[in-house]
């Protein structure tokens, strides 16, 4: 038992990057906390953080202590509940990190109706569309609109998005038809991503692919900003369903070229191979998956 807890003192030091933080949080003096870190250092044979007045970092062993000492300490947190029964009761945190509008669009609800069903659970969530370490960042587990290539990762598929092409019900009456991918070359294009001579990917409605290339009259890494410049009229948007679907629904965008598919992607729920799942991440990744599958 006094390994297991020297292995909690230590993820607490890391968390917290303070002795004296994570002295505090567990009721000891800071003295205390320190010679538990100096004898774990000397127990590994190594050291695991190195502190200088100025600096605080881990060291490579110190990395792989802490990222394999979550895992311990999450099974066997997880398998003493069991034996008191009282994993019905969920508790701990989560720390997950989700697409910016893909989260606030798709992901707020679920994640706040979880958090009222299970109040002892404290979720962490970053709403960020950056790509994060999982490792490096302590995350259980992150939601990605990608596609995959780190085998490293288990992903759980979420659901699937769609790009449409949209535009404002005014300016498609001021402006030319568009019937076919070609009939975009007369339009203003209004491009996500740095790129002003982008080409459009088509699927007709036989599986046959179709590439036009487009000149673009505004470019923007922001999705919210190309459907708000296309509710004002200023050209045609290229955008995920998710981010078109309430201007659509009102009538502020009209969707064209409705007989042809732009590629999709899919939505995961990406977590590291190596680490052991707790419960209480498993059942919120279970409650995403169900609140898709209705909806």
């Amino acid at each position: 038992m006094g390994q297991l807890e020297d292995l909690r003192a230590f993820v607490q030091i890391v968390e917290l990057e303070s002795i004296g933080k994570a002295a505090d949080q567990a009721g000891v003096a800071k003295s205390a906390m320190s010679r538990k870190l100096r004898l774990l250092e000397e127990r590994m044979q190594t050291a695991l953080i190195v502190r200088t007045t100025r600096q605080w970092s881990l060291t490579e062993a110190g990395r792989q202590y802490y990222e394999r000492g979550l895992s311990v300490l999450a099974a066997y947190d997880e398998f003493e509940a069991d034996v008191r029964n009282d994993d019905h009761q969920l508790a701990g945190e989560i720390r997950l990190s989700v697409p910016l509008y893909f989260g606030q669009l798709a992901l707020t609800e679920p994640l706040l109706t979880f958090s009222e069903v299970h109040p002892e659970v404290h979720l962490n969530v970053d709403y960020n569309d950056r790509i994060v370490d999982l490792l490096a960042e302590h995350l259980d587990f992150v939601v990605r609109i990608t596609t995959l290539q780190d085998s490293s990762l288990i992903a759980r598929r979420l659901c699937n998005t769609e790009h449409l092409v949209c535009a404002s019900p005014d300016y498609l009456k001021k402006s030319a038809s568009i019937v076919t991918p070609e009939d975009l070359k007369k339009h203003r294009i209004l491009q996500y991503g740095h790129t002003k001579r982008p080409k459009w990917k088509f699927v007709a409605g036989k599986g046959k692919e179709q590439s036009v290339s487009l000149k673009a009259a505004l470019n923007s890494h922001d999705g919210s900003f190309l459907v708000a410049a296309a509710v004002k009229g200023l050209g045609v948007c290229r955008v995920p369903d998710f981010l078109a679907r309430d201007p659509l629904h009102n009538g502020a965008l009209v969707e064209v070229l409705g007989d042809y598919k732009l590629p999709g992607e899919g939505v995961h729920m990406v977590y590291p191979a190596s680490r052991h799942m707790p419960q209480r991440t498993r059942q919120l990744m279970d409650s995403l998956i169900d609140h898709f599958d209705c909806t």
